[in-house]
């Protein structure tokens, strides 16, 4: 895939920093005179506006980067009730179906048409059971200990506004709306002309009465959305914009575009070409100049875009802070003190990928600049990716793949633990440490092995990787300054999703060497020696699971009665290679044992198998979400909600 930069000539890029949603309030970061990084607080206005201006006049030139074609690329709940999985502890995340042990909130379904926008979910077809047409969020009151539930309430949406996902608090739900979807992290972000001008936002609704729901706060906000999180009462939402013009070419190619864009950018404000930000009809700017920043050194890459974190208090959603800055983002990484974001740049004299990463903390919906750093090799490519950054006692673990396609071995992947810097001169990440090393060169993986599955947890990092084996790395990150190979594990097949059961059990979801989904049992309590306690396998080769690439549609439960237990999505084909089409559910599984990892096993309970009216058997379907409560399990299939019992999982009931 091809990214198209603007290449700035005769001109020196100040970088945004922190932008804000008033231009008095205290201007976040780094105060004038103070330190830098590689971003640097916008202090001069004007400076800002040229700078954008020069972006969009520009010549425009295509490098090429290596793409490693078809490779594709939480926090367990215990109690009563299960919610929605997350990476890291107390930091939630968004979703389009929620439940919060007495209700459940189930978002319409939206689907691409042409070029990227959405069209209205169909309500035609055998797979459909009649509860998407109404274009509504749907509420339905749970009732566990009959596995059953009955519709609420529900929440009307216009044809052209799609949910993203959806937060719950006390008695509000929070819901992110976008105009449109462009797919996973990756170089497509780069491409800036197809997703200008649009629209996302979030809406906020008093859902005390589940039976009528009423609305506070309708926002939209110019640009795309990219990303969102939510820590206590504070949901911070990244998204990405580049300013629209009428008339403007936004891929100068030729001397008289560029005059032309000189030419209309000479009447167009610094306003002009910043997002606002439209609460219950009152507009106003998303950011200001002030709380802005911009890239510190001269920069051949060019960059009309403003990506800019919004922190949104859900008890006072009127109020906002934003803080922006003007290069790409195509990755976020968020943990309880920081939210990462990540860009894919290119150094054509070493023929390398870069990945500039950029750390804000987060404090009492603060958003401050911290340092950054560029590290080579590519850390997004889709799925899960995520989960190859992770924060631990300050430092920032990193996985990236490096691809060179000159080279017999094509891919090399690296171990980055970065730092803030001590140092009251410079906000930078200092890389602390890599793996391989001079004194520690071996690699992680076999020549030519795609990274997989990753998972950082605490003091060790787990990774898969895979081309005709699957092998499992133990990485020991005791020793920052250190860090090492301490174990692997060569098994058939691979694992997509890494999932802690305890300090001494790892759970693995990918695919097995027949091309059926695959769960693995990891014992790693000898981390030199690590080893398989069991596997399953379902269906054959076409056979998926939504869980391997969202980790939303997966459920854990720990701590039942002394055994754990877990649910997946699965469309299966018939294991005997044969494409036909066998069945699609969701199956339960238990872990038990888990105090003595040498007598661990993972076991199969069975399926949970939803029927169409008028259909011989099983259906498939595009969202998949479970949720265990007691000893029901409600199993949601794209707009429609089944339940069973744990124990008999073959007599369902629905649709709700």
């Amino acid at each position: 895939m091809k990214r198209l930069l603007s290449a700035v000539t005769g001109s020196i890029l100040i970088s945004l920093a922190g932008c804000g949603g008033s231009s008095d309030a205290e201007s976040p970061g780094n105060p004038t005179g103070g330190p830098v990084g590689l971003l640097s607080p916008v202090t001069d206005a004007a400076a800002f506006e040229a700078s954008l201006k020069s972006a969009l006049t520009a010549m425009s030139s295509d490098l090429q980067l290596a793409v490693a074609d078809g490779i594709a690329g939480g926090a367990a709940e215990s109690g009563s009730f299960t919610g929605t999985y997350t990476q890291e502890v107390n930091v939630d995340e968004f979703d389009a179906v929620r439940y919060d042990g007495s209700h459940l909130f189930v978002a319409p379904r939206r689907y691409f048409n042409c070029c990227f926008i959405l069209a209205a979910a169909s309500s035609d077809g055998a797979a459909n059971t009649g509860n998407d047409p109404q274009r509504s969020i749907r509420i339905l009151a749970t009732d566990p200990g009959s596995a059953s539930a009955e519709l609420a309430g529900t929440i009307a949406l216009e044809d052209n506004v799609s949910v993203q996902g959806m937060y719950l608090t006390a008695d509000r739900m929070f819901a992110l709306t976008s105009e449109s979807i462009y797919g996973s992290y990756g170089e497509l972000w780069a491409d800036l002309a197809i997703w200008a001008p649009e629209q996302l936002g979030y809406r906020v609704y008093d859902v005390s009465d589940v039976g009528q729901p009423t609305i506070e706060v309708d926002a939209k906000i110019d640009g795309i959305f990219v990303e969102s999180r939510r820590i206590g009462d504070t949901v911070y939402i990244v998204s990405r914009y580049t300013p629209y013009i009428d008339g403007l070419n936004y891929y100068v190619t030729t001397a008289e575009q560029q005059a032309q864009n000189q030419q209309i950018l000479a009447g167009v404000s610094l306003d002009d070409m910043l997002p606002t930000i439209t609460i219950n009809g009152v507009t106003r700017a998303l950011v200001a100049p002030d709380r802005c920043y911009v890239t510190t050194a001269d920069d051949a890459t060019g960059y009309a875009t403003i990506t800019s974190i919004t922190a949104v208090p859900i008890n006072d959603p009127t109020s906002f802070a934003t803080t922006c800055y003007n290069e790409d983002a195509y990755g976020v990484y968020v943990s309880q003190n920081a939210l990462y974001l990540t860009e894919l740049r290119a150094d054509p004299e070493r023929a390398r990928d870069v990945t500039r990463i950029h750390k804000f903390a987060l404090s009492s919906a603060e958003v401050r600049y911290r340092g950054s750093a560029d590290i080579d090799g590519t850390v997004w490519r889709g799925g899960q990716a995520d989960f190859r950054m992770s924060e631990n006692a300050g430092d920032l673990r990193v996985l990236a793949s490096q691809f060179d396609w000159t080279n017999e071995d094509f891919v090399d992947h690296t171990l980055y633990i970065l730092r803030e810097a001590n140092s009251i001169a410079r906000l930078d990440l200092d890389i602390v440490s890599t793996l391989p090393n001079a004194a520690r060169p071996e690699e992680i993986g076999k020549p030519n092995e795609a990274l997989y599955g990753v998972r950082f947890l605490a003091d060790r990092a787990y990774a898969v990787t895979f081309m005709q084996i699957d092998p499992l790395y133990v990485l020991d990150l005791a020793n920052a300054g250190d860090p090492y190979i301490a174990g692997e594990l060569e098994i058939t097949g691979f694992s997509d999703f890494l999932h802690p059961v305890n300090d001494e059990l790892l759970l693995g979801l990918g695919r097995g060497g027949n091309g059926g989904v695959k769960l693995e049992l990891f014992d790693v309590s000898d981390i030199a020696q690590p080893l398989s306690r069991g596997s399953a396998t379902l269906g054959g080769p076409g056979s998926w699971s939504e869980a391997i690439y969202d980790r939303h549609a997966f459920v854990y439960q720990a701590d039942v009665n002394g055994l754990d237990r877990l649910a997946i999505p699965a469309n299966l084909h018939s294991p005997d290679g044969s494409f036909g089409d066998y069945e699609s559910g969701l199956y339960l599984f238990e872990i038990r044992d888990k105090s003595a990892p040498q007598s661990a096993s993972l076991n199969s309970v069975g399926s949970i198998l939803a029927p169409v009216e008028g259909t011989a058997g099983p259906f498939y379907s595009e969202r998949n979400r479970a949720f265990i409560h007691d000893d029901t399990v409600y199993y949601v299939r794209d707009e429609d909600v089944w339940a069973a019992f744990w124990d008999t999982p073959t007599i369902v009931s629905g649709p709700f």
